[in-house]
């Protein structure tokens, strides 16, 4: 029987770096409208295998999609939201602007040239900036910014996109518990509204079973164990949202 198929979707796939494999015999999907963690110690590969989804990294092996698009290259522009450990925000720009550069897949070459936004994009931007608590900043060059405040923008950047799948590398580190929590409650709303897949890196695996449908723990150069948001191990071949036929 024939159906969509998942918006990310891994199969056999091995990534690391320079031919050197940190991870091998990754087989998981995520569904639209579903989250993904992904946990384990430092060095484990994590940032590794989202910085592969992102198509930063070339796959070593096996076959790997996010939107139907066959890895390394990447979907549509404006389809999926990345947030990098790094960040990738401009120092010497204000926190507008940064933010608008999410919609830059909006603008023609010129436009997106020159930075010339519309006014509707603008109100997005600023909704979105208030969404994680930084109204009143939006003049504010990021440079002069906190580490927190930084994320914040980064992940304010990702949101006004409202992509069909969001990658994020720890996104909710260097933020204090209000507004990890408010990050959260968006995340979920802008998830319902547009039924986005996400795939968060987490260091705190108690987090992580708060805020995913399924988590992974990885170690030991692959998948050490699937869980539910409980906690209760699931079998290897199945993750909480995958679909199975049949």
């Amino acid at each position: 029987m024939s159906r969509t198929e998942p918006p990310i979707r891994c199969q056999d796939l091995a990534v690391g770096y320079d031919g050197e494999p940190i991870l091998t015999d990754l087989s998981f999907t995520v569904e639209s409208g579903s989250t993904l963690a992904l946990v384990g110690r430092s060095g484990c590969g994590k940032t590794t295998l989202l910085k592969t989804l992102a198509g930063a990294l070339t796959p070593l092996e096996g076959d790997a999609a996010v939107l139907d698009t066959e890895l390394p290259e990447t979907p549509p522009p404006g389809t999926m939201g990345y947030v990098p450990q790094s960040l990738g925000l401009v120092g010497h720009e204000t926190v507008l602007m940064n933010v608008l550069h999410g919609r830059l897949s909006d603008l023609g070459w010129m436009d997106s040239l020159l930075g010339r936004f519309s006014g509707d994009a603008k109100i997005d931007a600023c909704e979105a900036i208030e969404q994680v608590g930084l109204g009143g900043y939006e003049r504010t060059r990021v440079k002069e910014l906190s580490g927190g405040q930084r994320r914040r923008v980064a992940i304010a950047r990702a949101f006004v996109q409202e992509p069909r799948v969001l990658l994020a590398d720890e996104m909710l580190s260097e933020l204090d518990d209000e507004t990890a929590r408010s990050i959260v409650d968006c995340l979920a709303a802008l998830q319902r509204e547009t039924d986005m897949a996400v795939v968060i890196v987490e260091h705190n695996l108690e987090i992580a079973r708060e805020i995913a449908d399924a988590v992974l723990r990885l170690g030991s150069g692959g998948i050490e164990e699937r869980m539910t948001p409980a906690g209760t191990p699931t079998p290897d071949s199945t993750l909480a949202g995958d679909r199975t036929d049949p």
